[in-house]
């Protein structure tokens, strides 16, 4: 653990606000105060908290939950409430805090089977297989694949890497490919424990990284033994083992792991008395960002999956 369980149990006083809320996917506000006042424009700051909660389909990337997250990340630009200040962070987690014996998937990767639909292939090969070919496809041709992973890296991950405010994910279950890529645009990752692990699956799969998911996984994971590790074995992680190895920032026990996220969230806040950003503006913000994580930037704004292994964006 990177902070005592102890003081991941105390929040400041606070009130929450769902702002959006759709087929499994919701963008909840809550608004710490230390006065008696309701008055949501009097403040000490914003914890947003992006719930995926479409467990049957174990949070997997498809058009319709890019189009959520997509939908989910415009409110964050626009609602009124977040459009006035700058003291705010982000959490993203798929836990649900009514049932948690639900939350075993924080993202399992892109969505196998609306490859295969998409790409109709009608054979009796494997999912994975059939998979890795609508990829291989993708990475010749534009098809209906390679648009959902161009949409997902330059809507949904370039724009979260390069949010004006802390990011972090709390990993509540297995987080593996795509799921992965979302956990690593953010700041930080939190992990539970005992249950759920981290993994690269192309090399099992049979498919490329593409050059967006490899140049965010070079950006994020600085030891490069780490990286050849699991990209070239597609090693499963352990809490305890990603945490070693760079990949997380901190395990929790998952009824541990929203409060600890939620608590380094506050911590986070640009005007946060331990270590307040006197002058903190959201467009350098942003821009320094974008300059930390240049290349990996570049490569899921602009790139594309046809993009050649060796090339350069």
């Amino acid at each position: 653990r990177t902070m005592r369980t102890e003081t991941m149990n105390q929040s400041p006083p606070h009130h929450s606000k769902t702002l959006f809320e759709k087929d499994g996917v919701s963008l909840v506000a809550t608004i710490l105060s230390s006065s008696s006042t309701s008055d949501d424009d009097d403040h000490d700051g914003i914890i947003l908290t992006l719930y995926l909660h479409r467990h049957t389909e174990k949070n997997v990337i498809n058009p319709t939950m890019i189009s959520l997250l997509v939908q989910a990340l415009h409110v964050i630009d626009t609602h009124p409430l977040l459009s006035h200040t700058n003291n705010k962070s982000l959490i993203i987690t798929g836990i649900d805090h009514d049932d948690l014996k639900i939350c075993k998937f924080f993202g399992n990767g892109l969505d196998l089977e609306w490859m295969m639909k998409a790409s109709n292939n009608q054979s009796n090969t494997n999912g994975g297989a059939a998979a890795a070919a609508a990829v291989s496809a993708a990475t010749k041709n534009e098809n209906p694949t390679s648009r959902m992973i161009e949409m997902f890296n330059s809507q949904v991950l370039a724009k979260i890497l390069t949010l004006p405010f802390r990011t972090v994910a709390a990993i509540n279950g297995h987080c593996i490919g795509a799921g992965l890529f979302l956990a690593l645009a953010c700041d930080y990752r939190f992990m539970r424990t005992e249950r759920g692990y981290i993994q690269w699956p192309e090399a099992r799969l049979g498919m490329r990284l593409t050059k967006g998911f490899a140049e965010l996984s070079k950006d994020k994971i600085s030891d490069y033994a780490v990286l050849r590790e699991g990209l070239l074995t597609a090693k499963r992680y352990t809490s305890r083992e990603a945490l070693a190895a760079g990949i997380i920032d901190g395990e929790y026990p998952l009824e541990e792991l929203y409060s600890a996220a939620f608590r380094f969230a506050v911590e986070g806040l640009p005007e946060s008395s331990d270590n307040p950003l006197e002058y903190f503006d959201p467009k350098a913000y942003t821009e320094m960002k974008m300059e930390i994580w240049c290349t990996s930037y570049r490569a899921l704004k602009f790139g594309k999956v046809s993009d050649l292994p060796h090339s350069r964006i």
